[in-house]
Formats: C-alpha cells, structure tokens, sequence
C-alpha cells in the first residue's frame, strides 16, 4: 500500500508541477503492463526524492552560518551566548530587514533548486526507463480531475492513457537535441 501510495504521490507532483504551467504532462510507454508503470514510477519518484542541492552556504546572497563570525567560545562544547548577533546591540530583539530577506530568498532558492533537482531526476530515469512524456488533451485532464489524487481510478487511468500508443504517437512530446 505504501508502495502504490508513492507512486501516485509521485504521479500527482509531476502533474501538479506541470498544470501550473498551463499544460498537464503524463509519462507513458505503449502496451506497458500496470505492475511495470507502478514500480517505473516508485523507482523513479524514490531516485528523484533523494536528490539533495545542499544548504546553500556557499552561494552568493546567503546567509547559512556567516553572520555569526568571530563568536567563539573559549570553552570546548560550550555555546556562544552572546547578546550581540548580526550586527545588532544588546536592545535589538530582532533580525535587520536585509538579513530576514536574504534569509527567505535563499530558502526560496533552495526549494526551487530542490524541485529543479528532482523533476530532472525523475524525468531522466522515465527516459532511461524507456517512457515518452506526453500533453494531455482537455478530455483526459477533465477525467484525470475528477479522481481522487491516490486512489485505484487515478492510477487506472494515468496508466490506461500511458500505455495506449495512440496517445503517445499523437500526443507526445519530441526530445530536444
């Protein structure tokens, strides 16, 4: 159950990062059975949940464990409690604004980059897998909308669409090279 579970949990980001673009994507291969489209797509949700951008601490613009500088303890495992943290006095109760907003633009950065990272992981290991990305009509998007994201009728029927070589001869999209 965990199993089908993550593979449509997998199925669902990729559709959901693609409708905000206007255009909602399926992965198929024709006359692919529906134990091969299930494991293809947990295996490669699995290799794409595991890419990793880092912290971002050696990026320009970030600040991951740089505005502490020069705060050390003369104590071994001993924390530095210092009142006075970027840049402030012992009055400031809070972070200045350019130090909040370098703060949430890397966080920004990093979740996109993470995003980035996996939908390009995901999309190289379909290929690999020997899947066509394909656009889905307006048909097949009002249907795949009505189900319940999950359930056996969503999975039913990304895999219906996926394996039919109508779909992808007609609907695919070509590689770029």
């Amino acid at each position: 159950m965990k199993s089908k579970l993550l593979v449509v949990a997998a199925v669902a980001a990729v559709l959901s990062a693609c409708a905000t673009t206007g255009t909602v994507t399926g992965w198929g291969k024709a006359n692919v059975s529906k134990v091969d489209f299930g494991t293809d797509i947990g295996t490669c949700a699995g290799l794409a949940a595991m890419q990793d951008p880092g912290n971002g601490a050696n990026k320009a613009g970030g600040i991951s464990g740089q505005n502490r500088g020069g705060l050390e303890s003369s104590k071994p495992n001993v924390p530095v409690t210092s009142p006075v943290l970027m840049g402030g006095g012992v009055y400031r109760d809070s972070a200045p604004a350019d130090v909040v907003n370098r703060a949430a633009t890397q966080q920004r950065t990093q979740e996109m980059e993470s995003q980035r990272l996996r939908t390009e992981a995901y999309k190289g290991c379909m290929v690999e897998r020997g899947y066509q990305e394909f656009v889905m009509t307006e048909e097949q998007r009002k249907q795949v909308a009505t189900l319940a994201v999950g359930s056996n009728e969503y999975y039913e029927y990304l895999h219906k669409i996926g394996a039919d070589p109508q779909v992808l001869s007609s609907q695919g999209l070509k590689l770029k090279k």
